[in-house]
């Protein structure tokens, strides 16, 4: 699935810009499929603008509306070595618990109540393994998984990450995405082949190449630092560049815009959706 959509965006694209240069134009109205196709939605934390960020009910949620293809969530490894959803290394944002996510089995994370603080209707949502957040997206939903890990060895938390995707069979159903090249380094030494990517809030002269240097081949950035260069470059590469975290309607409308393929992570998949419709959010 994973190379089914990288390649499906990119003949649309390449198709866009054979036209492009003929027309000697940048930016022409699409049309709803096309904008849906070169800019999918990624749930950012599950549908976390409604229900609590990385929990089952926001995943749901998320795989609810039929036109969300994917879901990011992120990963750290419970005192256990098993790899648990939640954000933060911590657990006082969303538990109100003192302590760090390594102080704890998966068992007893599960049992932790990180729905309250969202809203009452969630109390009691747990924080899941990232099994059970495969079992319920399986065949409904592309992941993108963010390895957090701070408390773990890179080595560690990459092959518990590894070991449990392989254990469903979804290899080609998720991409690995951090922060920190040597966990991409890790997953890389442990499956050459499974699909990572560099995540960044910059855009670095020799971006491109840092990512062909660490075999990636997705591209997580913070949206404010999207150029028409560097997507040229991406496209030429054959790298997927997925936006992050974009919440205004006007700038979902804005990217929906473009004629390049770019992933929108937005915790708003009902105002991607507006956007890509062309609609009031």
């Amino acid at each position: 699935m994973w190379q089914s959509i990288k390649y499906g965006s990119k003949r649309l694209w390449d198709r866009r810009k054979r036209w492009l240069r003929e027309k000697g134009l940048y930016i022409v109205p699409m049309t709803e499929l096309e904008r849906m196709s070169l800019h999918p939605c990624v749930a950012h934390r599950g549908w976390s603008g409604r229900a609590p960020e990385n929990t089952l009910a926001a995943f749901r949620l998320a795989m609810s509306e039929p036109a969300v293809q994917w879901i990011e969530l992120d990963v750290h490894l419970s005192q256990d070595e098993v790899p648990v959803v939640i954000h933060d290394p911590t657990l006082k944002r969303t538990t109100g618990r003192p302590g760090r996510v390594s102080q704890f089995t998966a068992a007893q994370l599960g049992e932790m109540d990180a729905g309250s603080w969202f809203g009452p209707e969630y109390a009691g949502e747990g924080i899941p393994s990232l099994d059970e957040v495969l079992a319920i997206t399986a065949g409904r939903c592309r992941l993108n998984v963010e390895i957090k890990g701070e408390d773990s060895p890179p080595a560690l938390v990459a092959a518990r990450t590894l070991d449990v995707i392989r254990s469903r069979g979804m290899e080609h159903d998720v991409v690995i995405t951090s922060f920190h090249p040597e966990v991409l380094v890790a997953v890389k030494s442990l499956d050459p082949q499974f699909p990572i990517g560099l995540i960044i809030d910059d855009n670095p002269p020799g971006l491109i190449q840092t990512l062909k240097s660490l075999g990636a081949g997705f591209l997580s950035i913070g949206f404010r630092h999207l150029t028409r260069d560097l997507l040229a470059q991406a496209g030429e590469a054959g790298i997927a560049v997925m936006a992050w975290t974009v919440n205004q309607p006007a700038d979902l409308k804005r990217l929906a815009d473009r004629p390049e393929p770019i992933m929108i992570c937005t915790n708003y998949p009902d105002r991607w959706l507006a956007a890509v419709k062309q609609q009031e959010a």
